[in-house]
């Protein structure tokens, strides 16, 4: 590689969570309450986490590292009903020392439709709020792909 030259990361795992729309979760017009994708998107998040063997509480308890939301986006495409079976598929776009940024897909299972994306910036905090490095031992579980 030359020098000063940075190869592109790629970070290859996708997680996937199921869930089944409640009907609590609809709005008048009988489809999902935009609101809800983001508590969707935090339950990809946590799973991708637990999947990989990532442990908040160790980070939050043992270290006194908090990974906060910076910001929070998402697209609406269409909207998921009452029963439907969303698949919410959850990635890292970027980790490095200084933030993380997952990327999140909602897809209706039954045909298998994009009804959402978005992503969510992530930095690491002490417990005086202040910001820190993202902690190694939690970007070491991150599969990486080094590309051209």
């Amino acid at each position: 590689m030359a020098r000063g030259v940075a190869l592109k990361r790629r970070f290859p795992h996708v997680q996937t969570t199921a869930h089944r729309v409640r009907y609590g979760e609809t709005d008048r017009m009988g489809v999902v309450y935009y609101a809800h994708y983001f508590a969707w998107f935090e339950a990809g998040r946590g799973d991708y986490l637990r999947e990989l063997g990532a442990d908040y509480r160790m980070l939050e308890e043992g270290r006194g590292v908090f990974i906060p939301v910076l910001e929070a986006s998402a697209k609406y495409r269409r909207g998921a009903e009452f029963d439907d079976v969303v698949l919410i598929a959850t990635s890292i776009e970027e980790a490095n020392r200084v933030r993380l940024r997952f990327s999140y897909e909602v897809h209706r299972q039954s045909d298998g439709e994009l009804l959402a994306s978005g992503s969510t910036i992530h930095a690491a905090v002490g417990r005086d709020g202040r910001a820190r490095p993202m902690p190694r031992e939690l970007l070491r579980l991150i599969p990486i792909d080094e590309g051209d």
